[in-house]
């Protein structure tokens, strides 16, 4: 059966940007680092990795969302450090609220509470 996604894969630009971008903003730990190009996090559930891109190519079209259990907090923490954040504050969703960041490639991230 094909319906478990087990990695996600995100392309980087810049892997020294991105590594600091995901360890110290979003506080994700190395799990293995698989040469200067590849990168996987530690995460319970889904492994995610980090691969620098072999050449310029458009933006990721890779949507991960990742949850929060304060996200006006965690909104106000990303602005305090510079993170992009492409809205004003965060928006209603079906299950809760949520807000979109961008790392250092472009790749948009959703922040998401669950509140319903």
């Amino acid at each position: 059966m094909l319906n478990n996604v087990c990695v996600l894969t995100i392309k980087v630009s810049n892997m020294k940007e991105s590594l600091a971008f995901y360890t110290e903003v979003l506080d994700f730990k190395i799990s293995k680092e698989y040469g200067p190009n590849i990168v996987s996090l530690q995460h319970e559930s889904i492994p995610i990795v980090l691969e620098k891109e072999s050449q310029e190519s458009e933006k990721n079209s890779v949507l991960i969302a990742i949850q929060s259990n304060d996200i006006h907090k965690d909104f106000h923490r990303f602005k305090e450090k510079r993170v992009p954040i492409l809205s004003e504050e965060p928006k209603p969703c079906p299950p809760g609220l949520y807000f979109v960041i961008e790392d250092p490639s472009g790749n948009q991230i959703e922040i998401l509470q669950f509140i319903n």
